[in-house]
């Protein structure tokens, strides 16, 4: 109606220049991590839907992976740039945290479904699981620029999105039939909703991706801003939470209620 568009309200020529802005790569996205942090110490320990081995893992996981969530904008922005490290070296860090990132997903699974365990053969599936969309999305990805070499080079990150999303669905089908998680319903269900959660983040940005890409519009920037929320500031509290949630009958454990 006549006004400003709402990126020049925030200071920014277009919705490209906002998403692109420490603003909202770096300290949009620490916040609610940072805090999380905080409140789960502060907390102490609750009692989770499984066995204490399974809620333990669940709180070691929620305090490691969110302080990574926390370095990883700093590290891949300005602490980057501080540095001064090349083009290369930036993308290798970007890349690196990109895999952690997905390995957080495989570690929440088959860490549980072996009863909480961090390390064995859990840990080793989990690596696996990690490098299976990346091994399908650059062959992909260098097989459509044969067929038009001046392919957006973003065009890798939408294949990416787009198999994670799938991979994600497929898992969270395969978890109703999986033996391992007979007569453990409440962990089965939560399990499917990390991974339902997880595709709706990689939807969204595969989404934007494509509205970007393939229509060439800048609110493909805005909406990229949601998924990064997703991933960045609600992942850890989610997958927390949601395990000790009321659903779960959450509460204090004895020891920590005798304090």
């Amino acid at each position: 109606c006549g006004g400003p568009p709402l990126p020049e309200l925030l200071g920014f020529p277009t919705w490209k220049a906002f998403y692109q802005s420490e603003l909202q790569s770096v300290w949009a996205v620490v916040l609610v991590p940072a805090c999380f942090l905080l409140w789960a110490l502060w907390a102490g320990r609750l009692r989770g839907p499984g066995t204490e081995a399974e809620a333990a893992f669940v709180r070691r996981y929620a305090l490691f992976f969110g302080v990574l969530t926390v370095l990883d904008p700093v590290c891949t922005g300005p602490f980057t740039r501080w540095l001064g490290l090349g083009e290369a070296a930036g993308t290798a860090v970007m890349l690196g945290f990109v895999l952690l990132g997905d390995f957080r997903v495989f570690l929440l699974l088959f860490g549980l479904r072996a009863g909480g365990a961090w390390r064995g053969p859990a840990a080793r599936q989990a690596g696996l699981w990690t490098l299976a969309v990346p091994a399908f999305a650059w062959p992909v990805h260098q097989g459509l620029t044969i067929f038009d070499p001046a392919l957006p080079s973003q065009t890798l990150w939408l294949v990416y999105e787009a198999a994670f999303m799938g991979l994600a669905l497929t898992l969270r089908r395969g978890l109703s039939r999986d033996e391992a998680f007979a007569g453990r319903p409440v962990l089965r269900a939560y399990l499917r909703r990390v991974l339902a959660y997880v595709a709706v983040y990689y939807g969204l940005w595969a989404l934007s991706d494509a509205l970007v890409l393939g229509a060439g519009l800048d609110a493909g920037w805005a909406l990229r801003v949601f998924p990064n929320q997703l991933y960045y500031a609600l992942f850890v509290p989610f997958v927390y939470l949601s395990f000790f949630s009321a659903r779960s009958a959450p509460r204090r454990s004895a020891v920590q209620a005798a304090r």
